[in-house]
């Protein structure tokens, strides 16, 4: 439900910056943060029905969806990518997670990247 909930917010914000126009087409590019636990596929394929319903079941749709990985910034000076965190699933979806400075080990980094959801790139043709 979490995945089809973000792809609504999403689905939303292109339909009130499209102000309800006649398209035929939408290319749409959105990066998710990792830490939201959203696979590529399913986002592609949620935001796709989510645009359908909100312009029409002739839409044709062209969706990239990039995850990104988290970084963090760390008391030791480390500022950068994490390639390991551990949560559970439903731990994320109230936003905890175990993420350990590679360099000294820290759990107090502050998370800097991996928790964002942005529309990248809309592109219409009428």
């Amino acid at each position: 439900m979490h995945d089809i909930a973000l792809m609504q917010s999403i689905a939303d914000a292109v339909a009130e910056k499209l102000k309800e126009e006649k398209v035929e087409e939408i290319k749409l590019g959105i990066a998710i943060g990792a830490l939201h636990f959203v696979e590529a596929e399913h986002a592609s394929f949620w935001l796709q029905q989510l645009l359908r319903k909100q312009f029409g079941d002739k839409l044709k749709t062209k969706i990239s969806v990039e995850i990104l990985k988290p970084e963090i910034k760390c008391g030791c000076g480390f500022q950068g990518a994490v390639k390991s965190f551990e949560t559970t699933h439903e731990a994320a979806h109230a936003g905890i997670f175990e993420i350990r400075c590679p360099k000294c080990g820290s759990k107090e980094a502050e998370i800097v990247k991996g928790k964002e959801c942005v529309i990248k790139e809309i592109t219409v043709r009428k």
